[in-house]
């Protein structure tokens, strides 16, 4: 109580002493031309309705300068998360172009020397350098897509076989050098997505799949109880601990440590392209048995749209 009286003078210092003075000069005034009590009542009456007036004016500015200002730290902290959002996303990026850019440099390495080679092998690993030049091209093209919150995304009925066929023709190389049998039957199912993305996120798993499975199969299978897309190998498997992390940006687990394809983008995109279209990826895995990726489809366009 005592530093809010103390807090009050020292901002009315000026008016207190003013009315001081004003309330001085109508006693002086008052003894000097000897008026009436009446008269001096009025004065004193007048004398406060002013004061309360006064003040009820400067509470009401206070309280509006207060909200101004309080609005005014409201918006400082809005620009503030709004700028430190925009320079998390340009270093998000600036990260994932700079991991995009090295691995790009593998297969691109990898063709200059088999051109330079005249080996009747030649053209197919060429045609596996190509792919995989496209396929780190397009990562980075819708990358920028998803970072964007603003952009608006498409949502398509479109078979899922139309998504599935080119992605088995496109690594038919692949699985013919790794020598792995592909298990798979035309799904004649429509679902609701936007159909570049949902390609990309099931090539990801695809080529994730072919890296860690040689001589040995892949199936490729849809439920259309619970409208999910399975796609499963018998491949090396993913340790119990890396599990958790494997949709890390960044993060290859222990395998990729074994495997100079691994970087750790390919995942991380299907994790964000999960989140962007709600549909829920899960994956459990056995080392040395196999790993098995489950995405979940829509058959209408997803809640959050």
């Amino acid at each position: 109580m005592k530093q809010l009286i103390q807090r009050f003078v020292r901002q009315e210092g000026m008016t207190l002493l003013f009315l001081s003075i004003f309330f001085a000069t109508i006693i002086l005034i008052f003894f000097l031309f000897d008026l009436s009590k009446s008269v001096l009542e009025l004065l004193l009456w007048l004398l406060f309705i002013i004061s309360i007036i006064y003040f009820t004016g400067r509470m009401l500015y206070q309280k509006e300068q207060r909200n101004l200002l309080a609005e005014n730290e409201a918006l400082k902290m809005q620009i503030t998360t709004i700028k430190n959002s925009a320079l998390q996303q340009q270093a998000d990026t600036e990260e994932f172009f700079l991991m995009w850019v090295h691995q790009m440099k593998t297969p691109i390495t990898a063709s200059q020397l088999i051109l330079n080679q005249s080996s009747e092998q030649s053209a197919s690993y060429l045609k596996q350098k190509m792919v995989e030049i496209e396929n780190y091209t397009n990562m980075a093209l819708h990358y920028l897509r998803l970072v964007n919150p603003d952009r608006d995304l498409t949502f398509t009925n479109v078979s899922l076989d139309t998504i599935i066929r080119p992605l088995i023709k496109k690594y038919r190389v692949q699985f013919i050098q790794q020598q792995v049998k592909l298990h798979y039957e035309a799904i004649n199912e429509s679902i609701v997505t936007e159909a570049n993305l949902t390609s990309l996120m099931i090539e990801q798993i695809l080529n994730n799949a072919l890296k860690y499975t040689s001589d040995g199969d892949i199936w490729i299978q849809f439920n259309a109880q619970n409208m999910s897309l399975s796609i499963k190998d018998n491949g090396k498997g993913i340790r119990e601990s890396d599990l958790p992390k494997i949709f890390d940006k960044g993060f290859s687990g222990f395998n990729g440590q074994l495997n100079e394809k691994s970087s750790g983008i390919g995942l991380y995109l299907v994790k964000t392209i999960a989140t962007r279209l709600n549909q829920r990826v899960t994956v459990t895995s056995t080392v040395n048995e196999g790993t098995t990726f489950t995405i979940y489809l829509h058959q209408h366009v997803p809640s959050i749209y």
